[in-house]
């Protein structure tokens, strides 16, 4: 199990950027893997990182990036108690990418 550092919210990325609001937590997990979308504008995509809990606890950080200069990315963390109950949510998605269900 590592540490691991995961964000939900909105931030920009700049530095001195004192508007953006996000919140940072950290989790202590095993990552059971990570991808991206691209969309075909090549300036944005959504990333999808899939943690899981020494409990057995599934966490999603779901973040939709911006790679324009100053556009905001946003975030979300879904937190199951099971994959077998993230694999019912609407995350489903992300673990049949990653080949976890």
């Amino acid at each position: 199990m590592q540490t691991y550092r995961v964000w939900e919210g909105e931030r920009t990325f700049l530095p001195g950027d004192d508007t953006s609001k996000y919140t940072v937590i950290e989790i202590v997990a095993e990552e059971l893997g990570w991808f991206e979308d691209v969309n075909p504008d090549g300036f944005s995509g959504t990333a999808y990182y899939v943690y899981r809990t020494e409990s057995g606890e599934i966490i999603i950080n779901v973040v939709n990036k911006n790679y324009g200069i100053g556009e905001p990315s946003r975030a979300l963390i879904y937190r199951f108690i099971s994959l077998e109950e993230a694999a019912q949510s609407e995350q489903r998605y992300a673990l049949e990418e990653l080949r976890l269900i």
